[in-house]
C-alpha cells in the first residue's frame, strides 16, 4: 500500500468513472493532472457533483485544455505537476464518446470517431517518447508510469467472457464498434512490452449506472492475468458476471484498491454490484 502522496494523470476527467476517481484522489490531496476540452466544465462538476473545495482544487489539480489525440496536449498532462523533470507516477485513461444511432443493420450504433480510444493510447505513448527527447524519462521513483484503463465490460475471448450470456449477442452486436476501440487500445497497450509503461491495469465494469457510492463492500471483483505466460504466479479465479455498477463505486474502487492499495498490476479486472 501507497502512503505518499502519487501524480496521477486522468484522461476523460469528465466521465463518470474518472471524475469519480479524480474526486477521491483531490480529497486525499494526491497532486493530479487532467485533460479536458472545457476546465469549465470539469471544475462546476468537481466542485457541485463531488463537493471538492475550489482551494484543494486549485492546491491539487493541474488542468490542461486540449485535445487527448494531440501527444502535444497529452505531453503536458504527463509531466509531474511537482517535478516537471518527472513524469506522472499514474496514468488513468477512460477517453471515449457517446454512439449515436445509424440506420444499418450490421453497426446500429456507431461513434462519432470510432478510433479514439486507440488514437488516444497512441498519443499517450507518443507523447511518452517526446518527453523523453527532452531527457523527461522517468517517475520520481525511476520507474515507467502505471497505466490504469477503463476499457470494454466484455474481453477479447468470446469464449471466456463476463458477459450474461442473455446479453451477449446483443452486446456484440449493438456494441461492436466502440467494443472494438477498446480492444485495439489495450492491444496497444499490453503490446508495449514496457517501453513507455511500467505495467498495464484493465478494468472491466459491468454495465455502467448512475447510482450512488455505496461503499467497496458492495462491489463483487473478478480478474484474470491480462498475459498468459508460463512464469509461476497466483491462478486467476475468472471474471464475475456483468450485471451492473454505478460509475462512482467503480471510480471509487479504482482509486482505493489499484491507486493506493496497489497490487493489481498486470490484471484484467471485472466489477459488479
Amino acid at each position: 500500500m501507497s502512503s505518499t502522496k502519487q501524480t496521477i494523470a486522468f484522461f476523460g476527467a469528465t466521465g463518470g468513472v474518472t471524475a469519480a476517481a479524480l474526486a477521491h484522489a483531490l480529497k486525499a490531496k494526491h497532486h493530479c493532472t487532467a485533460l479536458a476540452r472545457t476546465p469549465n466544465k470539469l471544475h462546476e462538476l468537481l466542485t457541485s457533483e463531488h463537493s471538492i473545495p475550489a482551494t484543494t482544487i486549485q492546491k491539487c489539480l493541474t488542468v490542461v485544455q486540449g485535445d487527448a489525440k494531440k501527444p502535444d496536449d497529452v505531453a503536458k498532462v504527463l509531466i509531474s505537476p511537482v517535478d516537471n523533470k518527472y513524469l506522472v507516477d499514474i496514468i488513468l485513461t477512460a477517453i471515449g464518446t457517446y454512439p449515436v444511432f445509424s440506420w444499418s443493420i450490421r453497426r446500429p450504433l456507431r461513434l462519432p470517431d470510432p478510433t479514439i480510444c486507440e488514437d488516444g493510447m497512441a498519443a499517450n505513448f507518443a507523447a511518452i517518447d517526446e518527453l523523453a527527447n527532452q531527457n523527461v524519462l522517468t517517475t520520481t521513483d525511476r520507474a515507467k508510469p502505471l497505466l490504469i484503463m477503463i476499457s470494454s465490460t466484455a474481453g477479447p475471448d468470446r469464449r471466456n467472457h463476463n458477459l450474461p450470456w442473455l446479453f451477449a449477442p446483443l452486446y456484440w452486436w449493438l456494441l461492436v464498434e466502440p467494443h472494438n476501440d477498446k480492444l485495439n487500445m489495450e492491444k496497444l497497450a499490453l503490446d508495449d512490452n514496457g517501453a513507455h509503461v511500467r505495467e498495464s491495469v484493465i478494468i472491466r465494469p459491468s454495465i455502467l449506472t448512475d447510482g450512488p457510492e455505496n461503499g467497496l463492500e458492495s462491489v463483487k471483483v473478478g480478474w484474470i492475468w491480462n498475459v498468459d505466460t508460463k512464469v509461476d504466479r497466483p491462478k486467476a479465479p475468472g471474471h464475475v458476471t456483468a450485471w451492473g455498477i454505478s460509475r462512482k463505486n467503480v471510480g471509487a474502487w479504482v482509486f482505493k484498491k489499484v491507486i493506493v492499495e496497489g497490487g493489481w498490476e498486470g490484471r484484467s479486472v471485472s466489477l459488479r454490484h
